[in-house]
């Protein structure tokens, strides 16, 4: 009987290291698009596309405005419950591949330790933004180091509803032209390369149209470059 018993509790404790070695959970991140209520593109008439997010932004009697919110798990994946790892950086970009004005094609989205202050950094191009990080001057949207959560996490972007056919019209606009947009989320340690995927431990896309699939002109009787 004493055999058996220091054979079980051997066994336990050997079980209990095992639980305590697993990883604490694995890196995860998705993106998601809707229109507020009574807004423009909450509920499109016929003949609109259906299989991608789209605000018409092509009334001015109606307001164009969409949501973004982002649900997050930055666990560190080489984390475990008795050596717990700094969690991973959480990266987020609006990228528009028609470029606003001609220039820009990246705009990375930080905010400060409170997350009451939302910055948005423009980038020419994929290029310019690997190299923001090799200069060290490329902001994540959440560092890891300022993260203290190890688990789920919904945030909404900008904490609320952007009204788009209202900051189109600001003169320093720049991610409001009408064309196809991505919301890029990325999880990434140290080793973030952001023309490699394969240094992205975690990744979501989520693409959307502000009225029209590419950047629109403007004419003498109407503008198809912003939301109206």
């Amino acid at each position: 009987m004493t055999h058996f018993k220091f054979l079980f509790i051997a066994l336990s404790l050997v079980v209990a290291g095992l639980i305590n070695a697993e990883a604490v959970g694995a890196p995860s991140i998705k993106l998601a698009i809707t229109f507020p209520k009574n807004s423009a593109g909450e509920k499109l008439s016929g003949g609109l596309p259906s299989s991608t997010k789209i605000s018409p932004c092509s009334d001015i009697a109606k307001m164009d405005a969409a949501t973004f919110t982002l649900t997050y798990d930055a666990t560190n994946p080489l984390s475990t419950k008795t050596a717990p790892l700094t969690p991973l950086d959480v990266y987020l970009f609006f990228y528009n591949p028609d470029t606003v004005d001609g220039t820009n094609k990246f705009y990375s989205v930080n905010q400060d330790l409170l997350r009451r202050v939302v910055n948005v950094d423009a980038y020419l191009d994929a290029d310019a933004v690997k190299s923001a990080k090799l200069a060290g001057t490329l902001a994540p949207y959440l560092s890891g180091l300022d993260n203290y959560n190890n688990g789920s996490m919904t945030e909404i972007l900008f904490g609320t509803a952007i009204r788009l056919d209202a900051l189109a019209s600001q003169s320093t606009s720049t991610g409001l032209s009408t064309g196809t947009w991505q919301l890029i989320g990325i999880l990434s340690d140290a080793n973030f390369d952001f023309t490699n995927p394969s240094t992205w431990l975690a990744w979501d896309v989520a693409t959307m149209m502000f009225g029209m699939p590419w950047h629109g002109n403007v004419s003498s009787a109407v503008t198809t470059k912003t939301c109206q």
